[in-house]
């Protein structure tokens, strides 16, 4: 899709290009970083959010999820995962990037309870995998998913949501709340960092490409 930005990214930028890979994902440095380590996996097929990925294609994200996070928690310390799920292209709550991206970020806090202040005051969250994510976009509901720590997921959905939750949640948490939106505060010497910690760590123990037995 030649109008989606990460179909179509440009990747002389550097938060364009790819830090690790798999047969139909990348991993990217993401714009807005709040803290150093944050990266996001992408698929490279265009999917509005990752409720809309085939079965096919869970195993090898799965697998490249934990590399990924491997590697972040090596010079970072322990990461979580996250996704803001929208259930079509325009939703609020996809952040201006209509295309999947999950999001891995070494956390020291709760981002449950940091987000609490910016969803519904009735919120409730749910035990949940990327299969609820699944039927969660089928029902046409926009979801949060949140794996803190790695691997034990849940999810919060509701008719509407308002845009980058969990990024406003950790810049409240940071003390920056002015910061959290990744348009107007790229921030982009914590990207360089990024990319140049992540780029040595993989260098030292994988290969710079991740490659899977997932193909497509």
């Amino acid at each position: 899709m030649s109008s989606c930005q990460l179909c179509a990214r440009d990747i002389s930028k550097p938060w364009n290009a790819p830090l690790l890979e798999s047969p139909n994902f990348v991993v990217l440095p993401s714009l807005g970083a709040l803290v150093e380590g944050w990266l996001l996996i992408v698929p490279k097929r265009h999917f509005v959010a990752f409720g809309e990925l085939p079965d096919s294609l869970i195993a090898e994200l799965l697998d490249l999820k934990v590399a990924t996070s491997e590697i972040i928690s090596r010079v970072y310390g322990t990461v979580c995962a996250f996704e803001h799920g929208p259930s079509k292209a325009g939703c609020s709550v996809g952040c201006g990037v209509d295309h999947a991206h999950m999001h891995l970020v070494p956390l020291q806090f709760d981002l449950a309870a940091a987000a609490a202040p910016h969803i519904p005051g009735k919120s409730r969250w749910f035990k949940a995998n990327l299969a609820d994510c699944r039927r969660t976009f089928l029902e046409r509901y926009d979801y949060l998913y949140l794996e803190q720590p790695l691997g034990r997921g849940r999810i919060f959905s509701a008719d509407r949501l308002g845009s980058q939750v969990f990024r406003r949640a950790i810049a409240d948490r940071l003390g920056i709340p002015e910061q959290y939106n990744w348009r107007s505060h790229p921030q982009l010497p914590t990207i360089e960092k990024t990319i140049q910690a992540i780029r040595t760590e993989a260098q030292n123990h994988l290969s710079a490409s991740v490659h899977s037995e997932y193909a497509a």
